[in-house]
This record gives structure tokens, C-alpha cells and sequence, in this order.
């Protein structure tokens, strides 16, 4: 399975950027991977001796052997001038501490923590650290959005509100509507849609047509109620 949140950290806007890797495992490995070619500048940093051998031999990069909670380590990683650092070690203690350094003492524009243990999330967001990634949450998301007809692209807040993807069939209840009589619960936002590769920037007056990829944007508590609207209607009885 292709690593699940690499998509969620790698940054896609084309800016060339310096960024600097915190653990050398599979998921820093990944990103590296992406980012060089790119053309972004990458470090990466790893504590153990022989994987960070191994990376150097690996990658056309600097890599760093060192503990990322000291600060030695992140000044000779360059963080004083970093566009962005992510922490993603195994040690959801280690990466909250290399995220508030890179945060608090370097001031490091974007930096972005690994979350391990879904339930470590609250505590990163409450001592400052706001971007994060849970790999278990990503991996769980991904394989949901394998088997249903809604694409979850990420969770806003502690989970307070949801940006999905849905793609409208004939059969949609909310095909052929108008946005405003479409009967969306309050406080639903349609935010975009994309119709024959072209994105259109809607308003209550237009009209939701099959085939249409419409992106929303809920609060958690309408999911079901949204679905509803996007999803195949459900037929009963003998046929």
C-alpha cells in the first residue's frame, strides 16, 4: 500500500523550498523521495548510526546523524533558515519536542509532527504544534475511502469538520438541483466543482449535474446527512 500520508505533508505548490526531514524511517524515506525531485533543498536527520550511513549512500542529500531534540543537531541541520521541518519518528514524545524547538527557537515557518497514537493529537495541538499527521488515522481514512463512494480529504479542527470529495452519478439524489434547493443542511459549503476537467466556482443557481466531482466542506455532525444527497439511492422490494 502506497504510504498514506505522504500526500497529506508533501508540500504541492511548486515553491522551492528547504526543508528538513526528522527521522530516517519509511515515511521520511518517502518524502525525501519526493521532495529532491522536485528540486527542493533536503536534510535529512536520523540517530542511528548505521541507517543514517545507509540514507547517505542512498540519497543525493545531507544527511545528518543526530538526536533531534538537541539543539546542536537542528543548528547543524540548518533549521535557522528552514522553510519547513517534519518530525516523523516512531516517538510521538520525540517529534512534539523536535516540533516546539523548531517552532519556539528557530521559528521555522511550516513545521509538521508525526502522531503515532491518534489519541496524542489533542496534546500536540494544545502545546502549540497544530499541524500534524496520525499515520493510523491516515491509513484507516485511506482504506475508507476505498470501498464508499465518498472521498474523505481531510478532517479540519479536533475533527469538527470534514472536506470530501464526491463524484454525482445518475442516481444521486442531488443530481439535476439547483445548489440552493438541493436541500444541503445549514452550514454546508459546496466549495468546488470540477466538470469536464474544468473547475466551477458555484453559487446557490447552479445546478449539480452527473458526472460532476463536487468538493464539500461539513461540519462532522451533516456527514450523513450530506451522503445522502451524493450517494446511489438505495432500492427495496422484488425485482
Amino acid at each position: 500500500m502506497e504510504n498514506p500520508i505522504i500526500v497529506e505533508i508533501i508540500d504541492r505548490d511548486g515553491v522551492h523550498m528547504y526543508v528538513v526531514i526528522i527521522g530516517g524511517g519509511r515515511v521520511g524515506k518517502d518524502l525525501a523521495k519526493l521532495l529532491l525531485p522536485e528540486g527542493h533543498d533536503v536534510v535529512l536527520m536520523e540517530k542511528d548510526e548505521a541507517l543514517a550511513e545507509q540514507l547517505s549512500k542512498e540519497f543525493d542529500a545531507l544527511v545528518i546523524e543526530g538526536d533531534g531534540t538537541e539543539l546542536d543537531y537542528l543548528k547543524d541541520a540548518g533549521l535557522n533558515r528552514a522553510d519547513a521541518v517534519i518530525a516523523v519518528t516512531g516517538d510521538d514524545k520525540s517529534n512534539l519536542i523536535m516540533c516546539q524547538l523548531a517552532q519556539k527557537i528557530f521559528q521555522v515557518p511550516k513545521v509538521i509532527g508525526r502522531v503515532n497514537d491518534p489519541k496524542n493529537e489533542g496534546v500536540f495541538m494544545q502545546l502549540g504544534v497544530e499541524e500534524t499527521v496520525s499515520t493510523t488515522r491516515a491509513s484507516a481514512m485511506q482504506i475508507k475511502n476505498k470501498i464508499g463512494e465518498a472521498k474523505t480529504i481531510l478532517t479540519v479542527g479536533e475533527k469538527e469538520a470534514q472536506l470530501m470529495e464526491f463524484k454525482v452519478t445518475q442516481e444521486s439524489p442531488i443530481a439535476h438541483k439547483k445548489i440552493k434547493s438541493a436541500g444541503l443542511p445549514k452550514g454546508v459549503i459546496i466549495v468546488d466543482i470540477m466538470r469536464d476537467e474544468n473547475s466551477v466556482i458555484p453559487d446557490g443557481n447552479t445546478q449539480i449535474q452527473p458526472e460532476d466531482i463536487v468538493t464539500v466542506l461539513a461540519r462532522t455532525s451533516t456527514v450523513k446527512q450530506v451522503k445522502k444527497l451524493f450517494e446511489k439511492k438505495k432500492r427495496f422490494g422484488i425485482l
